[in-house]
């Protein structure tokens, strides 16, 4: 089953947190520092990798889900300026998460990384 890094609505208490459905949560941990993270529109988060000790850890959860959970719910539900990608970790795994498209239309970026939480940023 592959393992899904959420960030944002989708975390528990946000949300979106039913797209999860009973995903058992694996962890509670944070990417490894090499992340920007920005707050789209203010509507939803999005990583993007500018390498290794270039970024920030950001906090989220790790789900354990189904491929079909992840084709049929969570990804249909995602914004059009996030692609499904492979991020580390902060004890060097890897993760599947939704990370900023690489090629996409001009998208209202408000960098949170000295936050590094969704849950921080929606406080702020």
């Amino acid at each position: 089953m592959p393992l899904m890094f959420l960030n944002g609505t989708a975390m528990s208490g946000e949300a979106d947190h039913h797209l999860v459905g009973d995903a058992p949560l694996v962890a509670k941990t944070r990417t490894a520092p090499r992340y920007r993270f920005y707050a789209v529109g203010g509507a939803y988060p999005a990583l993007e990798d500018v390498g290794p000790g270039a970024g920030a850890s950001v906090i989220g959860e790790v789900y354990e889900l189904s491929y079909a959970q992840l084709r049929d719910v969570l990804l249909p539900g995602e914004p059009p300026g996030l692609e499904l990608g492979v991020i580390e970790l902060e004890d060097g795994s890897g993760s599947l998460a939704m990370v900023l498209r690489r090629t996409h239309e001009p998208l209202e970026l408000t960098d949170i990384t000295e936050l590094a939480s969704w849950r921080a940023y929606l406080g702020s």
